[in-house]
């Protein structure tokens, strides 16, 4: 019975609102899991804090969304990611026979992989087009969020390397526009960090491999 209800508990989160907090383990992680879960609750924490501090400071000029609402504004999420259809249980929540659950974790960590990687490489190459010399705070926050990626990839085993560097994800445009982007972004990453939180609590609990 208690078997049951946390599996239908850890479907209903991982397809739930994006804005809940991190699924907590239902079992006690090992010195991986607990790595990972670590860095990927920091990375979601960074990220909810530079997003708030550029919603509430969007009247200055030097704001990071300055002359828009960006609470507006639609989340824009990687397109070819399969995140979300590989990452969660077995749609027919195999809970009653768990021998037979088709969950992948393989598959799954090969696309948060590549989910972080895609982020990582996209606002480094935002950054790039932005006035180096003024050294502003919108630079700093942005850098803050790549640098929590990169901790996560190189200090969580269970995820793979990256296998080899990507092409420029950012072309710059006009700086207006490419702020209302950035914003869409942002909140993009912030639905798939979640959802990244959720899943790694999830192979941490190791509940689909009884």
């Amino acid at each position: 019975m208690y078997s049951t209800a946390l599996c239908l508990v850890t479907v209903a989160l991982l397809c739930g609102g994006a804005l809940a907090n991190p699924v907590p383990s239902s079992a006690p992680p090992g010195p991986d899991a607990a790595l990972c879960t670590r860095h990927a609750r920091s990375l979601l924490f960074g990220l909810r804090r530079v997003l708030d501090a550029a919603l509430e400071e969007r009247r200055g000029s030097g704001a990071l969304f300055h002359g828009f609402n960006c609470t507006e504004l639609r989340a824009e999420l990687r397109p070819d990611s399969q995140t979300v259809a590989v990452c969660q249980p077995d749609q027919y929540v195999t809970c009653f026979d768990q021998n037979s659950s088709s969950f992948s974790e393989s598959e799954c960590l090969e696309n948060i992989r590549g989910d972080l990687q895609h982020y990582k490489l996209m606002l480094r190459d935002y950054v790039k087009t932005l006035d180096q010399k003024q050294k502003s705070q919108s630079i700093t926050e942005l850098t803050s969020i790549t640098s929590l990626i990169q901790t996560l990839q190189e200090e969580c085993p269970l995820l793979p390397k990256s296998k080899e560097p990507q092409t420029t994800t950012w072309v710059a445009t006009d700086p207006f526009y490419d702020r209302m982007d950035l914003c869409k972004w942002l909140k993009g990453l912030h639905i798939r960090t979640v959802t990244i939180n959720r899943v790694l609590g999830y192979i941490s609990a190791g509940e689909y491999k009884k």
